[in-house]
């Protein structure tokens, strides 16, 4: 398994659109309605980028016939803001197959939070999971992650 920077990765602009478009509008935290591709590619380019660091998940495609002939293919994304909050996401067709337990547990190995500002940023991962997004939060509990908090918008 490999992450690598969304923008040095010719695939992550369709990735990440394929990945909205899987994903129910109440499992996510910023979109009200589901962007055009030029929005979706406007938010991409934006300067500043939106996220600190958007990581594409490849992993060796287990469908391949013969093991030998595997190569890396992108199956989902790893979102990180720089208040250390994060989120993943992995498409449905590669779901179920430990993918989003081994991309999270490499991400933690290989990226360190950056250090707490008080009242800006805790210093610990936080991971970002919508309140209808029962079977996310079940993922992180089983990871170790502990409800620290609930979030109300307007």
């Amino acid at each position: 398994m490999r992450l690598i920077d969304i923008y040095s990765d010719g695939r992550g602009e369709r990735l990440a659109y394929e990945l909205l478009k899987e994903r129910p509008l109440e499992h996510g935290i910023s979109h009200k309605r589901m962007p055009t591709w030029e929005e979706h590619l406007h938010f991409m380019h934006s300067a500043p980028h939106p996220f600190r660091l958007w990581l594409v998940i490849e992993t060796d495609d287990f469908n391949a016939r013969d093991p030998r002939l595997a190569r890396q293919v992108p199956v989902g994304v790893i979102e990180v803001l720089p208040s250390n909050e994060f989120g993943v996401h992995v498409l449905k067709r590669y779901q179920g197959h430990g993918i989003g337990r081994s991309a999270v547990e490499l991400f933690i190995k290989t990226h360190e939070p950056l250090p707490p500002i008080p009242a800006v940023r805790n210093g610990r991962w936080l991971a970002n999971v919508a309140p209808a997004n029962k079977r996310a939060a079940e993922f992180f509990q089983k990871l170790g992650f502990t409800k620290i908090q609930e979030t109300y918008a307007l």
